[in-house]
């Protein structure tokens, strides 16, 4: 583009580019002082100096959607999730984060953190062939919840709890999450979650408040129950014997949501734990750790 030769409209555009570009100052970034591995997740918090309409951020090549925190109604701290992949390599890494002001102007910021590396061990199982693959004549009903799920996974409208969270069963671990696991010799997906020690009957209660986003028999997980716990954070409570929540409702952390059992394809009774931010895993032990949820001061 050829400018103006007058020297006032020559200033006069400038000044207008100017306007349009980003302003670099005012956004601090801050992820507490948590040791970040693959599998851990990373909660997320912004701080600008002037009231925000939207905000959101990338992270490992993955969107991080901020919600406004409900503490500060003038819009100045907002709050997200996201997580380190299980295959995320160790190293440098930038959170990127990107604004709009009330006033329509545009906000950055970033923060630079290191990720550490982490082993998972293997397992190597011989189970009957229906833990492998499927029967044919169930395809069409694994498509449908699979699509029921995705959808399920999209939704980020509910209130975002606060933590830390509680272990909805006092037993002790039998299957980490991550575990690289092989079922006769042919490698499966990673564990995508913690299996706990759960005689039947067991009473399995809510991590954390939550909304219910799904209550029914699944038919690998069987009888399942996944909470929202806002900002795109869920937990998931599979295995169970019996349902005691529906969809909708609201609960709170320790409060019961069904009892554990054996349902779907396993061999005995226990607790599957699971944590997603979206629809990627995490490790769920990890929402018992206070720092997770610490504020900035």
């Amino acid at each position: 583009m050829k400018l103006p030769r007058s020297p006032f409209a020559t200033a006069c555009l400038m000044l207008a580019l100017a306007s349009r570009l980003p302003v670099s100052a005012g956004l601090e970034i801050d992820v507490g002082g948590r040791v970040l591995a693959p599998g851990e997740p990373v909660r997320v918090w912004a701080d600008s100096d002037v009231p925000l309409d939207h905000l959101s951020g990338t992270f490992l090549e993955r969107v991080i959607q901020f919600t406004a925190d409900p503490r500060d109604p003038a819009r100045h701290r907002w709050v997200g999730w996201t997580l380190v992949d299980l295959d995320a390599m160790a190293g440098a890494q930038v959170i990127e984060v990107r604004g709009t002001t009330t006033d329509g102007d545009t906000v950055i910021g970033t923060h630079a953190l290191t990720i550490e590396s982490r082993e998972f061990p293997e397992e190597r199982l011989s189970v009957s062939s229906k833990y492998v693959e499927p029967p044919a004549d169930v395809r069409d009903r694994l498509d449908r919840e699979r699509g029921k799920l995705r959808a399920l996974y999209l939704k980020r409208d509910a209130p975002i709890a606060e933590g830390p969270f509680v272990r909805p069963v006092p037993g002790e671990p039998t299957s980490i999450f991550g575990l690289r696991r092989f079922f006769n010799d042919a490698p499966r997906s990673p564990h995508p979650g913690l299996d706990l020690r759960a005689a039947e009957g067991t009473g399995v209660i809510a991590s954390g408040d939550a909304r219910v986003v799904l209550a029914q028999d699944l038919y690998y997980s069987g009888n399942t129950v996944i909470l929202d716990h806002g900002g795109g954070l869920f937990t998931l409570y599979a295995h169970l014997s019996k349902l005691q929540v529906k969809e909708d409702d609201a609960v709170e952390a320790g409060q019961r949501v069904g009892l554990s059992g054996s349902t779907g394809r396993v061999t005995g009774p226990h607790l599957h734990w699971g944590a997603k931010i979206g629809d990627v895993p995490f490790d769920p032990t990890a929402l018992l750790d206070p720092s997770l949820f610490a504020r900035p001061d």
